[in-house]
């Protein structure tokens, strides 16, 4: 454990922007108090720093950096509470790996010595741990009945082919190498740039 991560759980630092992430949340979809107090235990027990919800330019529900995690507000208009609940965990649950691996390891499939070989197997992975991780919390919430018992999980990147990964893992080096972007901060304001959109 961290200096900085240390100290945050001894203040019991919140995360900035959790009040109004479930608000919106809350706003959408008419949650119980008790799944509120689920999702925010779920969130700040990640070390999350930051969440929100915002407009994407791209295709994509979530992002997780480390120091935030952005929510597509796609998944209010056309999507099930259940949904974005999955969509919410799975971006959370790469908080926990940023705890576990650190954030320089997780940088390092853009910016370090890794292959990108290595480095796509390595991204496959932490995502389809995500998505058991947004998939068991799923669960948990159906078995206390908190949450619709219909919905099942989706595992959006088992059948991801490795070659999508490595492409798309080649073509963000590429860019990153070419903007001369060689810290975390960089990469992470680089992705955060290219995600969210300001309408």
């Amino acid at each position: 454990m961290n200096l900085q991560e240390h100290i945050r759980r001894i203040l019991k630092e919140e995360t900035e922007g959790i009040s109004s992430f479930v608000d919106e949340l809350s706003n959408a979809f008419d949650i119980s108090d008790e799944l509120k107090d689920e999702v925010v235990k779920f969130i700040e027990d990640s070390n999350c720093k930051k969440i929100e919800f915002s407009n994407f330019k791209m295709p994509a529900m979530g992002l997780a950096l480390h120091n935030i995690v952005l929510i597509n507000k796609e998944v209010f208009g056309r999507r099930s509470l259940e949904f974005a609940l999955f969509v919410i965990f799975h971006e959370i649950a790469h908080q926990y790996q940023f705890k576990k691996y650190g954030e320089d390891i997780m940088y390092d499939c853009y910016i370090g010595e890794l292959s990108i070989e290595e480095a796509a197997k390595f991204m496959k992975h932490t995502e389809e741990v995500a998505d058991e991780f947004a998939g068991r919390k799923i669960r948990q919430l159906q078995k206390k009945g908190l949450i619709s018992k219909n919905f099942r999980s989706p595992q959006m990147y088992k059948s991801l082919p490795m070659q999508y990964v490595s492409n798309m893992i080649q073509q963000h080096k590429t860019q990153i190498k070419r903007m001369n972007m060689n810290s975390p901060e960089k990469v992470s304001e680089y992705f955060y740039n290219m995600v969210k959109s300001d309408l």
